[in-house]
């Protein structure tokens, strides 16, 4: 069959993926600390055979086909001020570690609470981690610095531990955590920039990403339209060939 065919069946699949990326970053436009996913195209690649153009696979053979590239947009979100004291948000570049059952994890949204342990931990139940350990907090008035000091009625308790991660290291594992890729490691930031009782709201641009997912709509149904010619002319063809022979 002509390479036509499945050069457009593959920027189909590329312009669905990119239609799911969008509608999750739409979903998540109120999720505290959210950072939005983008796709990049960047170079051919192969495919192996045509069932793995039904699985979404690209896999290397004679046909060239567009290839996709995710990473995370770790663009600062808005700032929204709570008055919250246990509400943190981070500026600039960093991300509070917490623990889970599956080791550390990392996040931007500090929307916290204090468990009935009395540890600071996320809304999910993971404590947040200081430099000396699990946080926590007594009873009493919490004041938290812009470096990340923490006292509780004017003694102090612990630092927060603030992590930078490069962003082509970052791995989204679901609940607006973040794991870290295979060679990349996270390092600490001795002065992060924290804001007590604010929050970093998500970073998805609704304009924009309404505008995307309309583009890339259209640029869908134009591969689907080629897929169809391609077939409508094969059709011609044979049926061409039943009438001459």
């Amino acid at each position: 069959m002509d390479q036509g065919i499945y050069t457009a069946a593959a920027g189909a699949m590329c312009m669905e993926q990119r239609l799911n990326i969008i509608s999750n970053n739409i979903a998540n436009i109120n999720t505290v600390g959210f950072k939005k996913d983008d796709i990049s195209f960047e170079e051919f690649a192969r495919l192996l055979d045509t069932s793995t153009l039904a699985q979404g696979q690209y896999k290397r053979t004679s046909l060239d086909v567009i290839t996709e590239k995710e990473h995370v947009d770790t663009t600062q979100g808005p700032i929204h001020h709570t008055g919250n004291p246990l509400d943190l948000a981070i500026i600039g570049k960093g991300f509070f570690v917490v623990k889970t059952d599956k080791g550390m994890k990392y996040t931007r949204a500090g929307n916290f609470h204090i468990s009935k342990d009395n540890l600071l931990v996320d809304i999910h139940g993971n404590a947040v981690q200081g430099e000396g350990g699990d946080i926590t907090l007594e009873q009493g008035k919490v004041v938290i610095s812009p470096d990340g000091n923490i006292e509780v009625n004017g003694s102090s308790i612990d630092k927060l531990k603030v992590v930078d991660i490069p962003p082509k290291y970052l791995i989204k594992q679901g609940r607006n955590l973040f794991g870290i890729r295979k060679g990349g490691m996270p390092v600490p930031i001795d002065v992060p920039s924290i804001s007590q009782g604010s929050l970093e709201m998500s970073n998805v641009e609704a304009v924009k990403e309404m505008v995307g997912l309309i583009t890339t709509q259209r640029a869908y149904e134009s591969f689907q339209k080629v897929i169809k010619t391609f077939k409508d002319t094969y059709s011609m063809s044979i049926r061409d060939i039943g009438i001459l022979a």
